[in-house]
C-alpha cells in the first residue's frame, strides 16, 4: 500500500472517531466513510453532476449535499421589491432577471402576519391563476397600482457562499427543505412556508461561519444573502411600470413562462462563471451512515432526514462548518469533480438506451466493443476480464487530484459508480460477444434488461431531456411551484399557455390568497421572500 493511501486512510480513520468521540449519543464510529460513500456511489455521482444545474436538480430534488461556494466579484444579481431603499439585513437576490421582475410588482392588499406584510405575488398566481376574462390581472391588483422597484447589484467582492443543492428554495413537505431545517437549524417543526424564519437561521450560521450567504434553486437559483451592506454595490434600483401603463408586463400568463424559461436556460450551467463550486469541500449526508429512507413508501426514490438523531445531524452540522472554514481560507483551487462526471456521462449517456433499445445482436456486439476495447489487452490473459474491468472503473478518474477527505470520499463514490457501469458492460459482453453459440434472441432480451436495470440505477438526467423545443415552447420539468405528476417523470415541449396552472406534483400547496385584505389564520407565521 502507497504512503499516499495510508495518509488517506488515516485520515478517514481519524475523522470518523473524532466525531464518535466528541459526541456520546453517535453510534460507534460514526463519520465519513468510504462504505458509505460507495454504497451511495450513483446518488454522490448525480450531486456532482446536478450540482448548480437546474434539469437535474429539479429532477432529483431532495438535495442532500452542502458546496461551499465563490461568487466572483462583478457578477451581477437581482432583487424584486416595493421599494427603492436597500434592505436592511437579509434578503434574497436573483441571478436571473425574470425571477427577480416576478417580485417586483403589485401583490395586491398586504396581510398581517407575524413578521410583517407580504403577499404572494407571482407564486400564487402560479398555484391559483385567476379566470378569465381577467387572465393578465395581476390577482387583487387594483387599476395604476405601483408595481414595485427591480434592483440591480454588483458583487463588489468575491462573495462567500454555501450552495444548498436540489430544490431547496422549494417549500414543500417533500424533503427539499430537510437540509436546511432538520441539519442546518435543527428545527424539525416548522413550517415548509417559514422562509423569513428559515433565513434568519441560516443567517446565524453564516454570520458564525463568516459566509455572504446560501444559494438554493426554484425556478432559477437564488441567494439568501444576509447583510446587504457587505460585498454588494447597487447600480440601479428602477421602479417599475404601475399597472396598465404601456410597459406594463400585465399577461400574468406569459411573465410565468418567461420566468420558467429563463431557469431552464440554466438547466446545463449557471452560466458564465457565476457560480464556483468547491467539490474538494462539500458534505453530503451520503457520506454517512445514515438511514436516509423516506418515511413514505410511495416515494423510495427521493431520501429525507427525517429519520436521522439530533446527534448525528449536530455531527454533520459540525462538518458543514469546518468544511465551509477551510474552503473561505484556502487557495487551493479545488478538484473539478463534477467535470469527471460529465466525461462519464458523455461517454454513456446516448449509447447506453441505444443498447436498451436495439433488437440487432450486431447492433449491441458492435456497440459493446466500441465501448469496452479500449480497456482490454486482447494480448494478455485475463480470465474474465477483470484487469480490464479494473480499467474500466478507473479510466476516467487517473487524471483526478484527491487532496482532501472530501475528493477520497467521492473518489471512492465515482469508482463504485463506474465500476457498476463497467461490471453490466462486460456481462452484456459476455452474452453478445463470448458466447457465438447463444440463442440470438434470449442474448438480447437478457443483455436489454441489465441495461435498462442500469439505468434504472443510474437516474441521469439526461436520459428525460425533450430536446429542442420550438421558439413558443420550453423543456418543462417541474420546479416548484411549478409542474404537474407527467412534467416530473416526462418533461415535454410546452407552450406559455399551457405552463401556466400547473401544480399538482407538488403536494403541499401555498396559503390561500386572503385576497379580501382578511388574515389567513392557517398561514399568519407565513412570510414569502421577495427577489
Amino acid at each position: 500500500m502507497s504512503p499516499t493511501t495510508l495518509l488517506r486512510l488515516a485520515t478517514l480513520v481519524f475523522a470518523t472517531t473524532s466525531l464518535a468521540l466528541n459526541n456520546a449519543d453517535l453510534p460507534d464510529g460514526f463519520g465519513p466513510n468510504l462504505d458509505s460513500a460507495r454504497e451511495n456511489g450513483p446518488q454522490i455521482f448525480n450531486a456532482l453532476h446536478n450540482a448548480m444545474r437546474e434539469f437535474g436538480s429539479a429532477l432529483h430534488h431532495n438535495g442532500m449535499s452542502l458546496f461551499p461556494a465563490v461568487i466572483p466579484e462583478g457578477v451581477l444579481l437581482y432583487h424584486g421589491t416595493n421599494t427603492k431603499e436597500v434592505p436592511k439585513g437579509f434578503e434574497w437576490l436573483a441571478f436571473e432577471i425574470e425571477h427577480a421582475e416576478s417580485f417586483a410588482r403589485c401583490r395586491g392588499p398586504p396581510r398581517k402576519n407575524a413578521v410583517g406584510d407580504q403577499s404572494l405575488g407571482p407564486l400564487a398566481f402560479a398555484m391559483h391563476p385567476p379566470p378569465p376574462p381577467d387572465k393578465g390581472r395581476r390577482p387583487g391588483c387594483p387599476p395604476h397600482s405601483p408595481a414595485g422597484h427591480l434592483h440591480i447589484y454588483q458583487a463588489s467582492r468575491p462573495l462567500n457562499v454555501l450552495y444548498i443543492d436540489g430544490m431547496a428554495a422549494g417549500k414543500t413537505v417533500m424533503g427539499t427543505v430537510d437540509t436546511q431545517d432538520i441539519l442546518l437549524v435543527a428545527n424539525r417543526s416548522r413550517s415548509s412556508f417559514s422562509e423569513w424564519e428559515r433565513a434568519d437561521g441560516l443567517c446565524a450560521l453564516a454570520r458564525k461561519w463568516k459566509i455572504d450567504g446560501f444559494i438554493r434553486m426554484e425556478p432559477g437559483f437564488e441567494v439568501i444573502y444576509c447583510d446587504f451592506s457587505d460585498g454588494l454595490r447597487l447600480v440601479s434600483a428602477n421602479q417599475r411600470p404601475a399597472t396598465e401603463e404601456p410597459g406594463d408586463l400585465d399577461d400574468m400568463q406569459i411573465a410565468m413562462f418567461e420566468w420558467a424559461r429563463a431557469a431552464s436556460q440554466r438547466y446545463q450551467d449557471i452560466g458564465s462563471s457565476r457560480v464556483i463550486l468547491d467539490y474538494s469541500s462539500v458534505v453530503s449526508a451520503f457520506f454517512y451512515p445514515i438511514n436516509l429512507t423516506n418515511p413514505d413508501p410511495k416515494r423510495p426514490d427521493l431520501p429525507r432526514l427525517t429519520q436521522a438523531s439530533d446527534a448525528e445531524m449536530s455531527a454533520v452540522r459540525e462538518q458543514v462548518g469546518e468544511s465551509v472554514l477551510r474552503s473561505v481560507s484556502s487557495r487551493k483551487a479545488p478538484m473539478d469533480w463534477q467535470g469527471v462526471t460529465d466525461m462519464i456521462v458523455t461517454r454513456y449517456a446516448k449509447r447506453l438506451p441505444f443498447i436498451a433499445q436495439t433488437d440487432s445482436i450486431d447492433v449491441m456486439r458492435n456497440e459493446i466493443n466500441g465501448l469496452l476495447n479500449i480497456f482490454i489487452d486482447y494480448a494478455e490473459t485475463d480470465n474474465g476480464f477483470l484487469a480490464a474491468q479494473k480499467r474500466c472503473a478507473q479510466f476516467f478518474l487517473q487524471p483526478a487530484r484527491v487532496r482532501t477527505l472530501q475528493d477520497e470520499l467521492i473518489h471512492g463514490a465515482i469508482e463504485r459508480t463506474t465500476a457498476t457501469i463497467c461490471t453490466a458492460l462486460f456481462k452484456t459482453r459476455q452474452l453478445i460477444v463470448e458466447d457465438p453459440d447463444a440463442d440470438e434472441q434470449l442474448a438480447v432480451d437478457a443483455a436489454k434488461q441489465i441495461i435498462h436495470d442500469l439505468m434504472g440505477t443510474l437516474r441521469w438526467p439526461e436520459w428525460k431531456e425533450c430536446g429542442p423545443c420550438q421558439a413558443d415552447e420550453l423543456c418543462f420539468v417541474a420546479m416548484w411551484p411549478f409542474g404537474n405528476v407527467e412534467d416530473h417523470y416526462n418533461p415535454s415541449c410546452l407552450n406559455y399557455s399551457a405552463v401556466s396552472g400547473r401544480h399538482d406534483y407538488w403536494q403541499e400547496r401555498p396559503p390561500p390568497l386572503c385576497l379580501n385584505g382578511q388574515p389567513c389564520p392557517k398561514y399568519d407565521d407565513v412570510r414569502n421572500e421577495e427577489l
